[in-house]
């Protein structure tokens, strides 16, 4: 009996080992919008790395914009991410491989968070067999007299048992975020201006800097979050399309840009990158 059981737990030990076998990280990546491999090509500083810089985080962040902030000013940006929920052993270098696979300059993997635990059976059939054996004899009568004969046989029945296991599976939530650095232009993050801002403005025109990446042309030229894009080469800029149209009507050369910075305005002359 106690091999049996042996039996069944080896059994049951060899499933879970071949289904944590599988790769969460990839099975869930999901491809942020417009980040085709040709697009991140077209934009990444280097050609991918052999094996992507690993950072680690505490839990999911409940403001995921912040996070995406704090590695654009780097000169990040995601080019996808993998969030499930796994009760398998999800381990970092399945994160690693899957930055290495879709040609990730750096991986930001989050600390698991335990999401509690979950049991269930796992039935597992084994082959039986029971045996019988049989004893006779027969009489036999002639001229002669009589003689008694003696036999004996096997017969083997073949089956199956099903027994059930109760298993545990300690579940958690996994993430990892990945990035490509990318050259920039000219290096801002803006949005539109909000109705407040309009109404001090009395002006619809304009974009607001809410982001500066480092050591670009923009960081270099001392625009600084919270200005207020009023114009380029004379042009006005209406809004975030306006604002990304101009620029890239303009790839590589230098450009007056109009800025509002606490009610005063100032220029600036900007190289822009190609």
């Amino acid at each position: 009996m106690k091999f049996r059981r042996s039996l069944l737990l080896a059994l049951v030990s060899s499933q879970l080992i071949l289904f944590g076998c599988a790769n969460g990280y990839k099975e869930f990546y999901k491809q942020a919008s417009q980040a085709t491999l040709e697009s991140v090509a077209s934009r990444r500083v280097t050609p991918p790395p052999p094996s992507p810089i690993v950072e680690r985080s505490g839990p999911s962040p409940s403001d995921s914009q912040q996070v995406l902030d704090v590695y654009a000013k780097r000169g990040y940006i995601m080019i996808g991410n993998s969030f499930f929920n796994s009760g398998r052993n999800e381990s970092e270098d399945s994160a690693i491989r899957q930055g290495q696979e879709v040609g990730a300059d750096l991986v930001l993997i989050l600390n698991p968070i335990y999401k509690g635990s979950v049991t269930s059976s796992v039935p597992i059939s084994t082959p039986t067999s029971t045996t019988s054996r049989s004893t006779g004899t027969a009489t036999a009568y002639g001229p002669s007299g009589t003689a008694t004969a003696y036999g004996s046989g096997t017969t083997t029945t073949y089956g199956s048992t099903t027994t059930y296991i109760p298993v545990t599976v300690h579940r958690s939530d996994f993430g990892a975020i990945y990035f490509v650095k990318q050259h920039f232009g000219l290096g801002l993050f803006t949005r539109d201006l909000s109705d407040s801002e309009r109404q001090e403005l009395q002006s619809n025109k304009g974009v607001v800097v809410r982001l500066v990446v480092d050591e670009s042309p923009a960081f270099d030229a001392d625009i600084l979050v919270g200005d207020i894009v009023l114009a380029i080469d004379g042009v006005s800029v209406s809004g975030m399309k306006s604002f990304s149209d101009l620029l890239r009507q303009r790839d590589g050369r230098s450009v007056s840009i109009a800025l509002l910075r606490r009610g005063l305005r100032i220029e600036k002359t900007v190289q822009l990158k190609s």
